[in-house]
């Protein structure tokens, strides 16, 4: 198939993955679990909790170090390949204080081929706390004792946002390879709950983002595209904020997603004994989700899901049955195969092909999130299968 098969489409859709940048050292997880820890130290470990459970998950490539300018381009060769045109970095920014930015700044942005794709940012703008794997904690550590786990608080502030807009200004926006919209550098906010608890709701929000904006424009750029992560929230039994929509338009935001839809209506009844759901459940949710999400008005990018298994990062005395709601552990997601998936992209194109509303996009999640169970890239029991999906998918549109 050409690798050029976006230039064969028309209005083109961009596919965006999600990168988690995880997989590499650093000083913080070096003084918080000690020397040379990455998450990969979590797959490593992870035992399946019932019969069939496709645990632990054995990368293809190995245990990489994603923050390596070589790795990094043999995974932008394998994106471009399957249609993947960007990669959506999560970034972590504490008022100053960044953790995992080597993945990018070291590894994406020094690739030889970094002129393949295009890269965006996502602001991970929630707490940063250790995991039950790592220190026995029973529960997530938004459920049971979050204080003991807290490594990173986040803190809003308009002043904190001059300082974001200046470091993405100086270190991402002018790149030739930023994903802009309109020529705005296209800027994701994944928690817009805790960014309006501490700024403030409607008009401090806004003027919060109008500030950032005039903070872009004083260094050159037309301003920001910020996009609205309406996932993640409890408005519904799918965690999902389709009513917010009207709010974030009037906010200011000019796109929203939903990251990430793995509830489904049975979550209630779900048997301790087997917190599971059906991939097919979960691409029932997704369509109404989006349809949901669509009569806010806003252009709105969905979001498949791969799947989702968090086990990696439960504590390792866990077994079934237990409460897992209760500790704040989802539910695993099973029968997620590169054809279902491809079933779901196939979907996903179909709703951006029908919304008039620009510009077209849908994002996947995740690229690497192997702690959740959500990765694009090879791994043993499919190996290229799911990035297969995508090709497959982007073909039908042809």
């Amino acid at each position: 198939m050409d690798m050029n098969i976006h230039s064969q489409m028309n209005n083109q859709t961009e596919v965006v993955a999600i990168y988690f940048p995880s997989w590499h050292t650093n000083d913080h997880y070096q003084a918080w679990y000690g020397q040379g820890f990455t998450e990969w130290d979590l797959i490593k470990t992870t035992k399946p909790l019932y019969p069939g459970h496709h645990q632990p998950k054995i990368p293809t490539w190995g245990y990489f170090d994603e923050s390596d300018p070589a790795w990094s381009a043999k995974e932008i060769d394998i994106a471009v390949e399957h249609g993947v045109t960007t990669f959506l970095f999560d970034w972590y920014w504490y008022s100053g204080v960044k953790i995992m930015e080597e993945a990018l700044e070291n590894g994406f942005l020094k690739a030889s081929n970094r002129h393949k794709m295009k890269f965006a940012l996502m602001w991970a703008n929630h707490n940063w706390g250790s995991w039950p794997a790592i220190t026995g904690i029973p529960g997530m550590n938004s459920a049971v004792n979050q204080s003991a786990s807290l490594w990173l608080p986040i803190r809003h502030s308009l002043e904190d946002l001059d300082r974001v807009v200046d470091y993405c200004c100086e270190h991402y926006f002018d790149e030739p390879n930023y994903w802009k919209i309109k020529g705005k550098p296209y800027f994701a906010i994944f928690d817009i709950a805790e960014f309006s608890k501490q700024l403030g709701r409607d008009k401090e929000f806004r003027i919060g983002l109008e500030r950032m904006n005039k903070r872009a424009q004083k260094n050159g750029l037309p301003g920001i595209f910020f996009s609205a992560n309406i996932g993640c929230c409890n408005d519904n039994i799918y965690c999902c904020g389709w009513g917010r929509v009207p709010d974030a338009e009037v906010i200011g935001f000019e796109s929203v997603f939903a990251y990430n839809i793995v509830r489904t209506t049975e979550y209630d009844s779900l048997p301790d004994s087997r917190p599971s759901v059906k991939y097919d459940e979960v691409i029932k949710s997704h369509q109404y989700c989006w349809e949901q999400i669509e009569k806010g008005g806003l252009p709105h990018h969905p979001v498949v899901t791969v799947g989702c298994d968090v086990s990696p990062r439960w504590h390792r005395g866990v077994s079934l049955p237990m409460d897992f709601r209760k500790l704040a552990y989802e539910p695993i997601i099973e029968g997620n195969t590169p054809e279902k998936f491809g079933q779901l992209c196939s979907l996903a194109f179909k709703q951006v092909r029908k919304n008039k509303l620009e510009p077209k996009a849908i994002f996947i999640n995740a690229w690497n999130e192997w702690s959740e169970g959500m990765y694009l890239l090879p791994e043993k029991k499919y190996g290229n299968g799911y990035l297969e999906a995508i090709r497959t998918a982007m073909a039908e549109e042809l």
